[in-house]
């Protein structure tokens, strides 16, 4: 492998609580609910980033810069992976009727996040993969910290500021703090995990019923469902599919993220022909938005991603509301929408990604050569 010095994040997750939990638990169930917890979170991790090596209770990954374009795609990753440590904790819990220690320990662990931006060599040795460099030697000093003294907090994802510059966004209720190593002061920012998890929690689920479409597409590309969300959300992704003149901003963005309210003008010349509002966001699974087509038109649309053996499979479930006042029964109505539709190409748009998806792999492929 050659060693040439690649550009990158670098992410460690965390079991919090591990030493604890062993300690006051009896080996044998211990290893069996860290190992299921383990595994979860590397599943979700390497949709995105490779894995480098397992570190006891953390695991050590990394992404090279050309795969993460949209820094909204890690933050989105780590409080999807999050909600899904979360929900298989409470899961172990509800399932078991053993009153080992283990078990009842469950509530003990959490999940944290250390995620840096720098260079980095990966080096073979003995037919090893190992990572060397200066940023790979902070992201781990930043294990040892003191976010959970200073705030309480026990799952967490900690950033540093090179990391957060990277991601052009700020989290909502980021903190920033210090901590001192032998290299210095290093700056980071941290954001609790477990407040996002409980709003998400709380929020209403909006999902066009495939019962009640008026359009029902399905599609399959070969890339993991965080891959495929970011070709659907990154508005410069979407110019290089949608068939038309388009150019889509944001207009407003709750807490400057991607989530339930955010709207996206979509202009084609100097004209609105969109406007896109998303009613429903649960990065990586589904998400739903309306789209106000030149106020003739509202399509609620719920996209749908099932990971598969290949890749991931997608459901665009579309209903339309028409807004035009034509001087005939809903039924013909509907089916004059549905003709103008075709004309926007909207199944052959969502199809020109299983090409791209392709493309971007052998890009990636070709630059970690």
């Amino acid at each position: 492998m050659d060693t040439k010095t690649q550009h990158g994040y670098l992410m460690l997750a965390d079991i919090a609580g591990y030493s604890s939990f062993v300690a006051k638990s009896e080996l044998e169930h211990a290893h069996d609910i860290l190992s299921e917890l383990l595994e979860l979170i590397l599943n979700h991790i390497t949709t995105v980033f490779t894995l480098s090596k397992l570190e006891g209770d953390a695991i050590f990954t990394y992404a090279p810069e050309e795969k993460l374009n949209r820094g909204e795609t890690l933050l989105e990753l780590i409080e999807s992976t999050y909600a899904a440590f979360k929900d298989l904790q409470g899961a172990i819990q509800r399932r078991t009727t053993c009153q080992c220690n283990a078990c009842r320990n469950i509530p003990l662990l959490d999940l944290k996040f250390m995620v840096n931006h720098g260079d980095y060599i990966v080096q073979s040795i003995g037919g090893h993969r190992e990572m060397v460099g200066t940023d790979v030697n902070l992201i781990h000093r930043l294990l040892k910290n003191h976010v959970a003294d200073e705030s309480g907090w026990r799952g967490y994802a900690l950033f540093t500021e090179q990391a957060l510059s990277h991601v052009g966004l700020k989290p909502d209720g980021l903190q920033e703090m210090s901590e001192t190593y032998d290299i210095g002061e290093v700056k980071i920012f941290v954001t609790n995990l477990n407040d996002r998890y409980q709003t998400a929690c709380d929020q209403r689920h909006v999902v066009v019923d495939r019962a009640e479409a008026d359009l029902i597409y399905e599609f399959d590309y070969a890339a993991p469902p965080p891959i495929v969300w970011d070709w659907l959300n990154d508005p410069q992704k979407r110019l290089k599919w949608e068939f038309a003149d388009r150019h889509m901003f944001p207009i407003f963005m709750p807490k400057g993220r991607t989530n339930v309210g955010a709207v996206n003008h979509c202009l084609h010349g100097n004209n609105v022909v969109m406007i896109e509002t998303v009613l429903d966001w649960r990065p990586f699974d589904y998400f739903t938005v309306t789209q106000d087509v030149m106020q003739a038109v509202i399509m609620t649309i719920t996209f749908q991603l099932l990971p598969t053996a290949t890749g991931t499979h997608m459901t665009y479930i579309c209903s339309l509301l028409p807004q035009i006042p034509l001087p005939m029964p809903a039924s013909l109505k509907l089916a004059a929408i549905k003709s103008e539709l075709d004309k926007l190409k909207v199944k052959e748009a969502y199809e020109k990604i299983t090409q791209l998806v392709i493309q971007e792999n052998q890009a990636t492929a070709d630059s970690t050569l």
